[in-house]
């Protein structure tokens, strides 16, 4: 299938132009159903920020290193669906030019940017042979009468296509209509900009050699070439990082007087943390993750830690698999991430797991090997165990004679 893919992608989109759909492009800051999304000088701006691009870095690469699988709901339970057509695009390659986990990533950051993800289905023969992410900048929501909407993309080349919902995959997580998802970047827009003066501020202070601004008084009057002249000089002499700790020589009666608020006057230092922890808040990223917590206990840690996977990883992972199921699987066909292979990297824990579930009778040798990607045993790794000292609950009332009896070891 892989190789008649690479063969027949000219029909319909083109490579080229498939391999520029995630790019930057046309686009509107504003659908046409009043969803705000945000414009991509924002995004850019945003991404300059350490907590932000942390925080981003954080879920999105998080989430595309879950493991994934198509399974089948059957009588006697769940199976992956290794012969499902669509079982290598959602599980190692979407499409020839990405893997699973590079397109995975791609979507769960536009999520955390835009507030949106959208990613275009190419079809071959009326099966879908390849998943494109889509920038959100090339895509505009129009509503119509009766409720209804239709997705309008705009290409590289400027030629606009419609698409009915089911046609592309749309993720959204927070949403006030239930269409157009919330994009954190624009709606929190003052905490960014706060975020990003103090930057910009400590930018200043350290290209003026860290002195903040301030005046020179001279005894008398001087003409505009001479106060030209006298700041030029300044500058030359003092200004910049490199010049920091030249010793600054005033003549003819000439004083400095700083006019900006030392750094720490204006509390710069708690400014830049508080800062941090708010986009960290507002991502949903404990602040150990992106290093804004000074003195973090293990216990305060661990916690943090499960309730990011609980919290802000399960939302996103459940929407994903959802959207892939509506639009992509039908019948018996689901799409499944595993949040337990966080668990691998807490050896103990996963193995008083499997301790617990083979003692109590879950877990089979094999089921605990294929939970470790080991290989079974054979007919033998099948068996359950069943502690002594645990009966059915129905066993003491199988007397005939209706006189109650609890077997006896």
């Amino acid at each position: 299938m892989f190789s008649g893919l690479l063969q027949n992608i000219g029909s319909g989109w083109s490579r080229w132009r498939a391999a520029r759909r995630f790019g930057k492009g046309g686009g509107s800051a504003v659908t046409d159903s009043g969803g705000i999304i945000a414009p991509p000088g924002d995004v850019t701006t945003a991404l300059q920020s350490s907590a932000v691009w942390g925080c981003c870095r954080v879920i999105s690469e998080a989430v595309s290193a879950l493991p994934a699988h198509v399974y089948e709901e059957t009588e006697d339970g769940k199976v992956k669906a290794l012969k499902h057509p669509y079982y290598r695009m959602l599980t190692l390659q979407p499409n020839p030019l990405m893997t699973m986990v590079q397109w995975r990533q791609t979507t769960v950051l536009h999520l955390m940017l835009y507030g949106n993800a959208y990613s275009l289905p190419e079809y071959l023969d009326g099966e879908v042979i390849a998943l494109w992410p889509i920038s959100p900048e090339r895509v505009r929501i129009a509503m119509q009468k009766g409720g209804a909407y239709v997705y309008r993309v705009t290409d590289p080349l400027g030629h606009v296509q419609e698409f009915a919902p089911l046609e592309l995959l749309h993720f959204r997580l927070f949403s006030l209509d239930g269409i157009v998802g919330l994009s954190p970047i624009e709606y929190h827009r003052t905490t960014f900009d706060i975020e990003g003066a103090a930057r910009m501020y400590a930018l200043g202070l350290l290209l003026n050699g860290g002195r903040p601004s301030g005046v020179l008084e001279y005894p008398g009057n001087m003409g505009p070439e001479q106060i030209a002249d006298i700041r030029a000089s300044w500058k030359v002499v003092h200004g910049g990082p490199q010049n920091a700790g030249n010793i600054v020589v005033l003549e003819g009666g000439t004083k400095y007087q700083a006019l900006g608020i030392p750094p720490e006057q204006l509390e710069f230092i708690a400014q830049q943390k508080f800062s941090v922890e708010q986009i960290a808040r507002i991502y949903g990223v404990p602040p150990h993750l992106v290093g804004a917590n000074d003195k973090p206990t293990y216990a305060s840690v661990e916690q943090q830690s499960l309730e990011f996977v609980q919290y802000t990883l399960q939302p996103i992972v459940t929407n994903l698999e959802r959207t892939i199921q509506t639009v992509l699987l039908e019948g018996a066909f689901f799409y499944k991430l595993n949040l337990a292979a966080f668990e691998r990297s807490d050896i103990k824990t996963r193995y008083a797991a499997y301790a617990t579930g083979r003692q109590w009778g879950w877990l089979s040798v094999n089921d605990i090997r294929a939970l470790e990607d080991m290989n079974r045993i054979g007919p033998e790794g099948d068996v359950y165990l069943q502690p002594l000292n645990m009966i059915p609950a129905t066993a003491g009332q199988e007397n005939p004679d209706g006189i109650q009896s609890v077997p006896v070891a």
